[in-house]
C-alpha cells in the first residue's frame, strides 16, 4: 500500500518538517545556536501569544539566529506539549512564589483565553489573569533556562560538527582537484 505526504498523520508531518528545515540552515554555528536556544527558552514560557514577537527581540537583542529561534519554538511548543509546560510552570510557580493558584484556576484562564482574540487575550491577561500569570511566567522561566542551555550546546554541537564536516569534504576535493591537475600537466 502506498502512502504520499497527505495520507501522513499531520503532527509527524509538521515535526519532521520543521526539524529539517532546522538542521538545513546556513551560517555561523554560534548564531544559530543563539537563535535554537533563544526559541526553545521562549517556546517552554507561558508566554503564547507573545512567543513570536519575543523571539524576534531576544534574537535582536542577543543577534541569534531569528529563523532558527522561530522553528525551534515552533518544534518546542506545539499543542502535544502545551499542556505539560503549563502544568510545570504552574507546580513550580506555585512553589517558588507567593501566589497559590489551582489547576482548575489556570484550566479555566486557558479555555477562556482559546476563544479570544489576540488583543482581547493580552487584555485579560494583563487585567484578569495577571496574578496566575506571575505564577506561571515564574515557573516558567525556572523551568526554560535548562531547557535553552540544553538546546544551545546541543544545536551548537550539531552546526560545528556540520561545518567541519564540509570543510573536511572542501578540502578533500580541493587535494583531489589539484593532485588531478598536477598528473595532467606532467603527462
Amino acid at each position: 500500500m502506498k502512502t504520499d505526504e497527505a495520507t501522513k498523520p499531520r503532527h509527524k508531518l509538521s515535526f519532521s518538517y520543521y526539524w529539517n528545515k532546522l538542521r538545513r540552515l546556513q551560517g555561523n554555528p554560534f548564531v544559530l545556536a543563539r537563535g535554537v536556544a533563544i526559541g526553545a527558552f521562549i517556546g517552554f514560557t507561558p508566554t503564547i501569544p507573545f512567543h513570536t514577537s519575543l523571539t524576534i527581540l531576544l534574537c535582536t537583542i542577543f543577534k541569534g539566529n531569528i529563523v532558527a529561534a522561530i522553528i525551534a519554538n515552533w518544534i518546542v511548543s506545539n499543542p502535544f506539549t502545551i499542556p505539560v509546560q503549563y502544568y510545570l510552570a504552574w507546580r513550580v510557580g506555585t512553589w517558588i512564589t507567593p501566589v497559590h493558584i489551582t489547576w482548575k484556576q489556570v484550566s479555566s484562564m486557558l479555555n477562556q483565553l482559546e476563544h479570544a482574540g489576540f488583543i482581547e487575550a493580552a487584555k485579560m491577561l494583563f487585567v484578569k489573569f495577571a496574578h496566575i500569570m506571575y505564577c506561571l511566567i515564574a515557573g516558567g522561566v525556572i523551568l526554560a533556562i535548562p531547557v535553552g542551555m540544553i538546546f544551545y550546546f546541543a544545536a551548537l554541537n550539531f552546526y560545528l560538527k556540520r561545518q567541519k564536516k564540509i570543510q573536511e569534504e572542501f578540502l578533500k576535493k580541493n587535494a583531489q582537484d589539484d593532485s588531478s591537475s598536477v598528473h595532467d600537466h606532467t603527462a
